[in-house]
């Protein structure tokens, strides 16, 4: 396989981000491509929305290798991915603290998902009101769909108390007070509320229902959930695209791993992870190539993915196999277990989800055999561990294993020890390889030191999973 090592982000981005205000969190327009005022004309909202686009890939999925982008961030602090690499900003938050509130990788992350957040809320806005038909116009939905599926991952991923600002045409900024995880979701929701508001296709409405049961799970509402996300076809993804023409439009997910090699596929992280590894299911395809390879860090045993075969492969956001797992997980809260057990057997028995195409050089799919239906463990804990197994395969690299975690504490009562890799004080190892020190027992990403220069903002509510 192609190994194209990286030196690392460059020294004077670096600079650039250290040097900016927070108010330039929220800027989204670039004055020397476009004029700002064009973007509220009829002709300027196709750049608008594509901006939204990609503010929102970069965001979630990453880039070439500068950026890595939430799904990255929250699979390496869960046990989807370990750290390959030397950077220590990268390493703080895969061993789980403890985290430096400046740590600069992290505010380049966050700084991104509030942008693409800002950005997605304007094009709706914008659209909405210049466009010259909203009620079909398909564009509208689907920014509000990207603005609350941003809601989704700051609510699973970062402490209690995000700070929400906002910034006006005029470039003037409101700083927002910190809002609570529950309150992150029920904006979620009323984004979601929104789109389907606006039902222009298919697509748009079906990433609505998946993404609004998503937010209800995330509250703990899970009849709700199951309800939203009726009729979904399970065949439905709203995939992220990329492409070679920018760093930015390409599938940071895949560079990342397969390329610069800075993350890798791991088994049984800190000893009570899941073993996505020796399980050999199709769901979570990985290779080592050569047999030898190791990571960007010229020590760590690396193991790239096989779920992304490309820099230009897409990168499904909202799926219809997530709304069967939602609907399974609703049925088992209401304590219909014949039902939840066979709609995840359904799920296992067809094909959808599972990758097809694999990176040059992969072994032969057979490597990864067939699903086989599952059988009633019985008891209620262990039908549990079973529907959050179920999840964590088939919506691995996909950013919802944190928040899958976080709730495990949060709505099912297992302690934080039990269910975080490492379990705070296993020693930090990333297959097999002794990187120094121990796990920590941070359970969130926090927010950076920067946003302190908001009024409205002091520091986390709490870091509480």
């Amino acid at each position: 396989m192609t190994r194209m090592k990286r030196i690392g982000i460059g020294l004077a981005g670096m600079l650039a981000l250290a040097a900016c205000s927070p108010s330039e969190i929220l800027k989204v327009t670039n004055p020397d491509i476009i004029d700002p005022v064009s973007l509220t004309t009829p002709q300027g909202l196709a750049a608008l929305h594509a901006g939204a686009l990609g503010d929102f890939s970069l965001a979630v999925v990453g880039d070439a290798g500068g950026l890595e982008g939430q799904i990255l961030v929250s699979g390496s602090f869960s046990d989807e991915l370990g750290n390959s690499e030397t950077f220590p900003t990268r390493k703080e938050y895969d061993q789980r603290g403890p985290i430096d509130l400046r740590n600069g990788t992290l505010l380049a992350v966050f700084r991104q998902i509030q942008r693409a957040r800002r950005s997605a809320g304007r094009a709706s806005e914008v659209i909405k009101t210049v466009s010259a038909t909203p009620a079909t116009d398909s564009r509208i939905g689907e920014a509000f769909n990207l603005e609350g599926t941003l809601y989704n991952y700051l609510g699973e991923n970062y402490c209690s108390g995000v700070p929400i600002s906002t910034a006006g045409e005029d470039g003037t900024l409101t700083f927002g007070a910190g809002l609570t995880t529950s309150a992150l979701f029920t904006q979620a929701v009323k984004l979601y509320d929104s789109a389907l508001a606006y039902p222009a296709n298919a697509t748009v409405t079906n990433f609505a229902k998946v993404g609004k049961g998503r937010a209800l799970l995330n509250l703990g509402q899970y009849a709700a959930a199951g309800a939203a996300v009726a009729g979904v076809p399970t065949a439905f993804a709203y995939n992220t695209t990329h492409t070679l023409a920018l760093g930015r439009q390409q599938n940071g997910v895949f560079v990342f791993l397969s390329q610069s090699e800075r993350f890798t596929v791991i088994d049984t992280d800190g000893g009570n992870g899941l073993n996505f590894r020796t399980a050999f299911d199709p769901r979570v395809p990985w290779a080592r190539t050569p047999a030898n390879d190791v990571g960007f860090d010229n020590a760590t045993p690396q193991y790239d993915q096989g779920k992304y075969a490309s820099e230009t492969a897409t990168l499904a956001i909202a799926t219809g196999v997530e709304a069967r797992l939602i609907e399974a997980e609703a049925a088992l809260k209401a304590g219909d277990a014949t039902t939840w057990l066979n709609t995840l057997n359904a799920l296992r028995s067809q094909t959808v989800g599972i990758p097809t195409v694999y990176p040059a050089g992969f072994p032969a799919p057979s490597t990864f055999p067939a699903l086989t239906p599952l059988a009633d463990p019985v008891t209620p804990a262990a039908r549990e561990d079973l529907m959050f197994r179920e999840r964590a395969f088939w919506l691995y690299l996909s950013g919802h294993r944190l928040g899958d975690l976080r709730r495990l504490v949060r709505q099912y009562g297992r302690t934080a020890t039990a269910v975080f890799p490492g379990g705070g004080g296993a020693p930090y190892i990333i297959n097999g390889n002794n990187k120094g020190g121990v796990f920590g027992s941070e359970y969130n990403l926090p927010i950076p030191f920067d946003e302190t220069n908001n009024p409205q903002f002091t520091a986390c509510i709490d870091r509480n999973p």
